[in-house]
Order: C-alpha cells, then structure tokens, then sequence
C-alpha cells in the first residue's frame, strides 16, 4: 500500500513538473508551430551572416535594411496567408487540383517576396566590408545549394546525423 501511494505521487509530481516546464516554454497565445516556423525563417536570414563578425557600424546598418524591408515582406507573408490556408486545407483533403490552384494564386506575391528579399539581400550585402562579402556570398551559395536539394527531395530534407535524438531549445 505504501509503496503504491510512494509510486502513485511520484507519476503526479513527474507529470505536474512537465507540464509547468511546458507552459513556461511556450509564449502566451502565440501557437508553438508559429514560433517554430518564425524561428526558421529569422534562422534562414541568419545564415547569410554566418561566420561573419560584424563591426558596430556594419551591424547598425544590417538592422536598419533589415528593418526597412520588414513591414513589407510581412505585408506581402500577410496577404499569402489565406492562400496558404486553402493549400494546406485541399493537402488534407487530398485535393491535389485545389492544392496546385491556390499555390498558382500566389505566384504573383511569392514572385515580389522573392524580388524583395533579393533586394534586401543585395542591399545587406554592400552594407559589408570586401572580405565580409566574400564569405557572404559563399553563404548565399550554401543557401542556394541547400535550397536546391531540397527541391530535388521534394522538399524534405534528409536530418543530419548529429541532430537526429537531440531536442532544439
């Protein structure tokens, strides 16, 4: 009897701890898939800078393109938004004609998304000193390879090995 009562309070301890751990990690109201896929694209964004240590000034002036072009880009995420919903809507009904009607609808906004994050990148990208630029591009290059082969995967990527059982925090 005892030790089912030791056993009984251990299970409600583990289970109140994870469940306190999980309210805190999340953002109040905002859904956890949201914040992932915002993260994905604030990392995407990222990237272009890795390996880069960049100056006050060569920082100042990231953030202010970057600023200049956000409002934009999201008006233009905003208005692909009911689009996408009906994509994701004709996936789950395995409606493949509905699927492709709806992405052939925002082609005209993904092409000006697309034309500006060209701009904003070409504009970050004379923001930096010559040797910046160089691992810049590189970067850009990586981006364009990994983009690549996404699409030959049909869009999955494979995980790599020494992600594979670890959590993202």
């Amino acid at each position: 009897m005892r030790r089912t009562r030791v056993i009984g309070i251990a299970i409600v301890s583990l289970l109140t701890v994870g469940s306190v751990a999980q309210a805190q990690n999340a953002a109040p109201g905002v859904p956890q898939a949201r914040q992932q896929r915002v993260g994905k694209f604030e990392k995407g964004r990222g990237r272009l800078l890795r390996g880069i240590k960049l100056s006050d000034a060569e920082k100042a002036r990231v953030k202010e393109i970057r600023g200049k072009y956000q409002t934009e880009s999201k008006t233009l995420r905003e208005s692909l938004r009911p689009a996408m919903q009906d994509m994701r809507t004709a996936r789950q009904k395995h409606d493949t004609v509905a699927m492709k009607a709806a992405w052939d609808r925002t082609a005209a906004d993904r092409q000006k998304l697309d034309a500006l994050m060209q701009r904003e990148r070409a504009e970050v990208r004379t923001a930096l000193t010559p040797e910046h630029q160089t691992q810049f591009d590189a970067n850009v290059k990586q981006l364009a390879e990994r983009r690549a082969e996404g699409r030959k995967g049909k869009g999955h990527r494979p995980r790599r090995a020494d992600r594979v059982g670890t959590s993202k925090s």
